[in-house]
C-alpha cells in the first residue's frame, strides 16, 4: 500500500449540513466515543495470534535470545494457521455471524442459504441449514448479496427484487439432539437489487440500500396469532446506487454511501413504533469514485470506508476530518474492523486480505491468503475468535484467530526437511527424523506448556525416504531410512555384569543393510510382524529375530512397482499394500503363519498412489481404507468380510494438491498431508455407526465433502511429508496430532474437543 498524505485533496470535501435533532440525541452517541469496548466482550488472544503469526513470517525463534539447546532443532513460532472450510460450488458474497457467536450464515451466487454451527464440540463445524432460497410472492429468486443477522430475524437481499425475512430456531428434541429451522416468515417486495443490509440494533429495524438510489427503512413486527409483517417506514432519496449502509453501534447514527461516491451520515432517532424515524443530515463527504464498504470502529472513534477509489479512508468522527487515507492497486471491496478494535481487515483486488494494525497507524502487518479468487467480504466473530473470508472462489474459509491448538513451545525447526514422525503408544515420546538420517527422540510429556526434552538420538540411512513406526505394546521402534532398517528396544536398561545401566533406555537390536533404498514400513498391531518393502515386501518376525517369514511380489500387478504404503487394520485381521503405480493389494492375515495369507482381492490403479490408512472400527467384517495420491483425491473403500469379500469406494475427499501421508483416529477423524502445506482434516466419524454407507443417510457424506478443517503452513513453499495421531492407547485422554514438513518444521497441534483445550499462552 501507498500512504496518502492528510493535506488538503481537491477530491475530497466535507460539507456541515443542518442540524435539527436536539443535542441530547448527539449527547447519546457522543457517549460512544469515550467508551472502550468491555474486554470481556471479545478474545485477547487475538492481537496474540497475529503477533506470534508475524514473528514466525520475520524467521524470529522463541530460543535464539536463550541458553537452551535443542540440538539441530530450535523452538519456533508457529507457522499454521488453522481455518474451517466450506465448499459452497459458487461464489459467496457475504457472510454473517448471529450476535451470540454460536453461528455464521453463508449467502451465495447459487441462491442458498447455508448455517453453519461454529461452536461444536469437535474440530470439525457442522452445516446445519443449507436450503435454497425459492421463488418470492412475486416470482423471483434471489441471488444473495447481502445478509443481515438481528437479534430476532435474519435478513437476506440481493437480485430477487426482495429481502426475505428468516427466523431461525433451534430446539432440542427428546434424544437430546438439536433441531434447527429456518424457514422465510416474510417478504419485502419491490426492493430492488439489494447490495447492503443493515439491522438497527436491538430492534427489528432495518436497513435496506438498492440499486433504485434508495436507502429504505423497514421495521419487521410479529403480529396477533405470530404472524410476522414488514412495513417501510422510510425512504432517504439518493442521487445514485446505495451500495453501503451502516448503524452506528450506539444506534444514533447511520451511514449511507453511493455509487457516486457520496458518503452521508445521519442522526436517526425512533420515536414511536411504526412511525417513521426522525433523521437529520450531519455530515457528507465526497470520495473519488463509489464505495464499497462502510463500517463504524468499535469505540466510535472512527469511520472506515473502502471503494472503487483504490483507497481505505479513515475519518475521525469526533470532527468529522479525515484522519488517514492508504491508498491501493485495486479496489477495496471490504473494511472489517475487529470487535476489540485492534486491528481492521481489507481485501481487494487480490487474492489476499489484509490485516492493518490499529495502533500502528493501521500499518499492514501480515496477511491471509484466499486462495483460487479475489476475496469480497470479511466478517470477525463476535469476541474476535475467527475471521471469515468469502468471495469470488467456491469455499468460504473461516480462520481461528487465536493459538488454543498451537501450544507454546510445541514447534521445533531445522535445516533439513522432515521426513517422518510418530508417537510412543503412550504418548509420551516422539520420534522424529529428517533427511540427514538423524532421528531424535523427544519427551513431549502431559504438559502441553512444556518444552520438548531430547531423549536419545541416532543417526541412519540417507537417501531416500524414512519411516518411522513403534510397535503397539511400545516395546520397540522400527526404522526404514534409505537403504538401512534399525530395531530399537525402547525399554533397555542394561544388563547385569555385561553391559552398564543406560539412561538413555534405547538400544540398537537389529540391522538390516540394502542394495535398494526401503519405501515402505508398517506393523502388525499383534506385536508380532513387520512389513517391509523396497523391490520386495517382506514379513519380519519380531520374536524371532526379525526373520523373513515371508516375501509378497505383485507379479499380478498390471504394472510392477514398489510398495510405497502398507498397513494392518485395528486388529490385524486385513493387511493392505499398494505400489505407486500398479494395485492395491488386500490380504486376509488373520492365520498365524504368514505364509498362510490369501489374497481377498486387488484394485488396479491408474492413478499414482503414495499413502493408504485404515479407519476405525466398531463392527467385525465391515471396514475402511483410504488411500491417495497423484490424483488430489482420497478415496474410501467399505470392505465387507463376509462368505465373500465384497468392496466399493464410497466416498472420494477432493484435495487442491497431491498427496502425501493419511492418518485415521480413533475419535473418526482422516488426516490429509498435501504437497502444498495443507493438512486437511474430515470428520468421518459417522463410519463408526456399523452400520453399511448404503443403509445411511447421504447427509453425513456430504457433509465430509463440504466441511473441513485445514492446517496450513507456508502455503506453496512447503510439502506435508509425515503425519501421525496419538494412540487411542495413550496415558492421557488428549487428541493431539503431529506435522512434519519440507519447510524443517515438525510442530504438535491439539485436536481435542472444544472444551478440553487449554488456554492459550502468553
Amino acid at each position: 500500500p501507498r500512504a496518502i498524505s492528510i493535506g488538503n485533496s481537491p477530491s475530497f470535501s466535507a460539507s456541515p449540513a443542518n442540524l435539527t435533532l436536539s443535542l441530547s440525541a448527539m449527547a447519546i452517541d457522543q457517549s460512544v466515543h469515550t467508551r472502550s469496548p468491555n474486554k470481556n466482550s471479545y478474545s485477547e488472544n487475538m492481537p496474540l495470534w497475529v503477533q506470534r503469526k508475524i514473528d514466525a513470517e520475520s524467521g524470529r525463534n522463541i530460543t535464539q535470545d536463550s541458553d537452551e539447546c535443542f540440538g539441530q532443532y530450535e523452538i519456533h513460532p508457529s507457522e499454521t494457521l488453522i481455518s474451517h472450510v466450506f465448499n459452497r460450488g459458487n461464489w459467496t458474497w457475504a457472510t454473517e455471524w448471529s450476535p451470540d457467536g454460536k453461528y455464521l450464515a453463508l449467502a451465495t451466487e447459487n441462491h442458498s442459504l447455508s448455517i453453519v454451527e461454529a461452536e461444536t464440540s469437535t474440530p470439525i463445524w457442522k452445516v446445519v441449514h443449507d436450503e435454497h432460497i425459492g421463488k418470492l410472492k412475486n416470482d423471483t429468486t434471489h441471488t444473495i448479496r447481502s445478509i443481515a443477522w438481528g437479534g430476532t430475524f435474519i435478513a437476506l437481499g440481493g437480485t430477487g427484487d426482495a429481502v426475505s425475512i428468516v427466523e431461525p430456531c433451534l430446539s432440542s428434541a427428546n434424544c437430546g439432539k438439536k433441531q434447527y429451522s429456518f424457514d422465510v416468515v416474510d417478504v419485502i417486495t419491490e426492493t430492488g437489487f439489494v447490495g447492503a443490509l443493515c439491522w438497527l440494533k436491538n430492534s427489528n429495524i432495518l436497513a435496506i440500500g438498492n440499486r433504485e438510489d434508495q436507502c429504505l427503512i423497514a421495521e419487521i413486527r410479529r403480529g396477533e396469532g405470530g404472524t410476522v409483517t414488514s412495513n417501510i417506514l422510510h425512504n432517504i432519496e439518493r442521487s445514485d446506487w446505495v451500495t453501503a449502509l451502516k448503524f452506528s453501534h450506539g444506534g444514533t447514527k447511520l451511514a449511507v454511501g453511493d455509487r457516486s461516491g457520496l458518503l452521508s451520515v445521519y442522526l436517526f432517532v425512533m420515536i414511536r413504533p411504526g412511525e417513521a424515524p426522525a433523521l437529520s443530515p450531519l455530515q457528507d463527504f465526497q470520495m473519488e469514485d463509489a464505495i464499497l464498504d462502510i463500517q463504524w470502529s468499535p469505540d466510535g472513534r472512527f469511520l472506515y470506508t473502502g471503494g472503487e477509489d483504490y483507497s481505505i479512508t479513515i475519518l475521525d468522527t469526533a470532527k468529522y476530518s479525515m484522519v488517514h487515507r492508504i491508498g491501493r492497486d485495486r479496489w477495496v471491496t471490504f473494511v472489517a474492523p475487529s470487535h476489540g478494535g485492534s486491528h481492521l481487515a481489507v481485501g481487494g483486488g487480490y487474492s489476499e486480505v489484509l490485516l492493518l494494525d490499529v495502533n500502528k497507524k493501521w500499518e499492514d502487518v501480515t496477511c491471509l491468503p484466499s486462495e483460487g479468487g479475489i476475496p469480497l467480504s470479511a466478517s470477525w466473530h463476535p469476541k474476535d475468535e475467527y475471521l471469515s473470508i468469502c468471495g469470488q472462489f467456491n469455499d468460504v474459509v473461516v480462520y481461528k484467530s487465536s493459538c488454543q491448538r498451537l501450544p507454546l513451545g510445541r514447534c521445533l525447526r531445522t535445516q533439513s526437511s522432515i521426513l517422518a514422525v510418530a508417537f510412543s503408544q503412550d504418548g509420551k515420546v516422539i520420534a522424529v527424523g529428517n533427511e540427514t538420517g538423524l532421528v531424535t527422540f523427544f519427551d513431549v510429556e502431559t504438559n502441553p506448556n512444556k518444552v520438548p526434552e531430547t531423549l536419545y538420538e541416532t543417526v541412519i540411512g540417507i537417501g531416500g525416504d524414512m519411516a518411522i513406526k513403534w510397535t503397539p505394546n511400545g516395546k520397540y521402534v522400527a526404522i526404514a531410512s534409505g537403504p538401512t532398517f534399525v530395531l530399537l528396544d525402547t525399554s533397555y536398561s542394561g544388563k547385569l555384569g555385561t553391559h552398564p545401566r543406560s539412561s538413555a533406555r534405547f538400544r540398537v537390536r537389529k540391522v538390516v543393510q540394502s542394495g535398494l533404498n526401503f519405501t515402505s514400513l508398517s506393523v502388525c498391531p499383534n506385536n508380532q510382524f513387520i512389513a517391509l518393502a523396497d523391490d520386495q515386501t517382506r514379513i519380519l518376525d519380531l520374536k524371532n529375530n526379525c526373520t523373513c517369514m515371508r516375501v509378497i511380489d505383485q507379479s499380478n500387478a498390471a504394472e510392477r512397482s514398489f510398495v510405497v504404503s502398507s498397513a494392518w487394520n485395528e486388529d490385524g485381521s486385513l493387511f493392505a499394500m499398494v505400489g505407486g503405480r500398479s494395485n492395491l493389494a488386500i490380504y486376509d492375515s488373520r492365520l498365524s503363519s504368514p505364509d498362510n495369507w490369501e489374497l481377498l482381492f486387488s484394485i488396479s490403479l491408474k492413478a499414482t498412489i503414495s499413502s493408504l490408512c485404515w479407519g476405525p472400527s466398531v463392527k467385525k467384517g465391515l471396514q475402511y481404507l483410504a488411500f491417495g495420491g497423484g490424483n488430489e483425491t482420497v478415496a474410501i473403500l467399505e470392505i465387507k468380510a463376509r462368505e465373500q469379500t465384497l468392496w466399493e469406494t464410497v466416498l472420494q475427499i477432493p484435495c487442491n494438491a497431491n498427496i502425501n501421508d493419511l492418518v485415521w483416529n480413533n475419535k473418526g477423524l482422516i488426516c490429509i498431508g498435501d504437497d502444498d502445506g495443507t493438512v486437511s482434516v474430515v470428520d468421518l466419524s459417522y463410519l463408526k455407526s456399523g452400520k453399511a454407507v448404503s443403509e445411511m443417510n447421504y447427509n453425513w457424506q456430504r457433509q465430509g465433502v463440504i466441511s473441513q478443517t485445514k492446517l496450513t503452513r507456508n502455503l506453496g513453499r512447503n510439502a506435508i511429508t509425515s503425519l501421525c495421531c496419538q494412540s487411542p492407547s495413550a496415558a492421557f485422554d488428549i487428541n493431539t496430532l503431529a506435522v512434519g514438513g519440507s519447510d524443517g518444521i515438525f510442530e504438535i497441534i491439539d485436536l481435542s474437543e472444544r472444551g478440553q483445550l487449554q488456554a492459550a499462552p502468553k
